[in-house]
């Protein structure tokens, strides 16, 4: 752990009021950063770089608050995808409440350049986006289409594919899960993502070297139903359905729910209510053997690859990646 008078990120830029402000121009900051990062080992430079992010973010906050009164916000960009400076802002800057827009980084922009046209045209001076699945459908047709072109895949169709998933995944099971339209924005949210045990660091491990491939420490999310969430979590105050707000687990849910945990205890959950029916339904018969409607998932990718639109190319991230398990709509396909 650094001092803050040993991190001197803090000194290079200040907040005055509601803008953020410097003394040195972009290249000099620039070779400042520079040679930082040539003399500080990466952890310490990737700790002081959050940790000047995480109070600067808070200060600007406090002032907003301050100023108007207001302790409702909604904030996005690509900051607002550092969940840790996230939960920083909702623990500590007086928010009554907060939403974080789920496609927050670039890709946001075109529709908040269709809302701004909807106000200036149409006088709409508010909109409630509470639902991510934007994104196209495949039906039992296309579906066939693809399996039919690789023959080394079994399957057959289901009667409750949400059942026979939530078995497979208490089993031990990794599952490949593509169902419904894909998700608008970055985060896999239950219906093009890769689902597995909450409760198994043994399922964990296999999962990021056999499939996502990813440095031990990077974590993995949860998706859990919203009425289990304050059981779990500490802190909850209102429902966050996107993946972007950092919690702080439980102590007895520690002890559980292992696989979905960073190395500090804390998780970026998905809490789901009934936006998603079927997801829904795969989590509360989850529930009925474990107690929590809670699942690891994760994108549904390879690593190095976007994440999944159509069935082929799930079908394709399935076999590339050795996976044995996919649910396809209202089939359950094995690899031979």
């Amino acid at each position: 752990k650094i001092k803050d008078a040993d991190n001197p990120l803090l000194k290079l830029f200040d907040v005055k009021g509601l803008k953020l402000t410097t003394k040195y121009s972009t290249w000099k900051r620039y070779r400042i950063l520079q040679e930082l990062a040539w003399k500080t080992p990466n952890e310490d430079f990737a700790y002081m770089v959050q940790k000047t992010l995480e109070k600067k973010a808070l200060q600007l906050f406090k002032n907003a608050i301050k100023a108007t009164g207001i302790r409702s916000v909604a904030w996005s960009g690509g900051v607002a995808s550092n969940i840790k400076n996230n939960m920083s802002l909702r623990m500590k800057s007086g928010l009554e409440k907060w939403y974080v827009f789920p496609h927050m980084g670039d890709g946001g922009l075109a529709l908040g350049c269709a809302l701004y046209a909807a106000h200036k045209l149409q006088g709409i001076s508010s909109f409630e986006f509470n639902n991510a699945y934007l994104g196209p459908e495949y039906g039992e047709k296309e579906i066939l289409k693809a399996l039919k072109k690789h023959p080394k895949l079994s399957y057959s169709k289901q009667k409750d594919i949400a059942k026979k998933t939530a078995n497979a995944i208490n089993e031990g099971k990794i599952v490949m899960w593509f169902q419904g339209r894909m998700e608008f924005g970055p985060r896999a949210l239950g219906n093009r993502s890769i689902l597995a045990s909450a409760y198994s660091q043994e399922v964990k491990n296999k999962l990021n070297v056999n499939l996502k491939r990813r440095d031990w420490f990077q974590p993995f999310c949860p998706s859990m139903l919203a009425e289990d969430a304050p059981k779990l979590l500490e802190g909850v105050k209102q429902r966050d359905p996107f993946m972007t707000m950092g919690y702080n687990a439980k102590p007895e849910a520690k002890e559980r729910i292992v696989s979905v945990l960073n190395v500090d205890g804390s998780a970026r959950p998905q809490m789901l209510a009934d936006e998603n029916p079927l997801y829904r339904k795969l989590l509360t018969y989850i529930k009925q053997k474990t107690g929590y409607g809670i699942v690891l998932n994760t994108s549904f990718n390879i690593h190095g690859d976007p994440i999944v639109n159509t069935p082929e190319d799930a079908i394709n991230a399935m076999i590339k990646g050795n996976a044995k398990y996919l649910s396809m709509g209202d089939y359950w396909i094995e690899s031979k």
